[in-house]
């Protein structure tokens, strides 16, 4: 895997506008690859195209994170989603440059070697409007901000609470990157309970090989768990307390979200716009 700078970072989402029309979808992991390998070899891109990779990027890791969860006890799967996260990671940090798309083609035909029916894996997402307010560049820097503040420069892993919080989660990540200098673990951990999106999870949802592999990832960093949106509180609340109770071993979890949506604020009015836009 490629090395890269991370002194610079233009989010995705400081050049699109977020609508349900780039949302809501429907289709192959296969398909999502292929989108995202022909939009990164163009030289001139559209707003279009970015809004497409800012969108079907995060749903490559949901796709590995799905398919991990089905088969819990394939260590490939997990070795899978590892580089799931990082082609993800690439293509938000370096979506203008052709050779990303390297990557992509590599992870696909890495994924095609274990099992070609992963590619047919059918990953749907669905019309969340407080996810799209949620990834308004100003709550996401602002997350940044917090999260420089809750650990500087420490070594740092964050578990974004999935499948609302990857989207959002990533580009906190990479701008507190860029804040810091300073990589940081970017994981997920899947706990959607909503019924219509067919989970329904009754907890997190962690393999056992998962856990072991994140106890050692965790030994001496700061640890934090994101969602894009606290609400009532459950969905971070329960994700933070697997993460304490079974992998961070007597280490303190931070939590932190882009918005409240219990609460009024800034995200109100944010809200009904793209309610009247729908």
């Amino acid at each position: 895997m490629t090395n890269f700078d991370i002194d610079t970072y233009k989010s995705l989402f400081e050049i699109i506008e977020p609508t349900k029309e780039f949302q809501v979808y429907e289709g192959s992991l296969d398909s999502i690859f292929n989108d995202i390998i022909d939009i990164l070899k163009k030289k001139v891109k559209s707003k279009k195209d970015y809004s497409i990779l800012a969108f079907h990027s995060p749903r490559i890791i949901r796709g590995l994170v799905d398919c991990k969860q089905d088969n819990p006890e394939d260590p490939k799967l997990l070795e899978l989603l590892r580089q799931g996260i990082f082609v993800s990671f690439r293509i938000y940090r370096q979506y203008d440059d052709p050779v990303t798309s390297d990557e992509v083609v590599r992870l696909r035909d890495s994924i095609a070697r274990v099992d070609e029916t992963i590619l047919k894996r059918k990953v749907s997402q669905y019309e969340d409007t407080i996810n799209l307010v949620a990834s308004s560049p100003q709550f996401s820097q602002a997350s940044a901000n917090r999260l420089y503040e809750l650990i500087e420069c420490k070594d740092a892993i964050m578990f974004a609470t999935g499948h609302g919080g990857i989207n959002t989660g990533l580009d906190v990540a990479l701008r507190y990157e860029e804040l810091s200098g300073k990589r940081i673990i970017f994981y997920p951990i899947r706990y959607s309970r909503t019924g219509y999106k067919g989970y329904k999870d009754q907890k997190p949802c962690l393999t056992k090989p998962e856990i072991e592999y994140l106890r050692e990832k965790v030994k001496s960093k700061k640890i934090i768990v994101f969602d894009e949106n606290s609400n009532t509180g459950t969905g971070i609340g329960t994700v933070t307390k697997i993460v304490e109770k079974e992998i961070a071993q007597n280490q303190k979890v931070e939590k932190i979200y882009n918005i409240d949506s219990s609460k009024p604020g800034d995200w109100v009015a944010l809200f009904n716009e793209l309610l009247q836009n729908s």
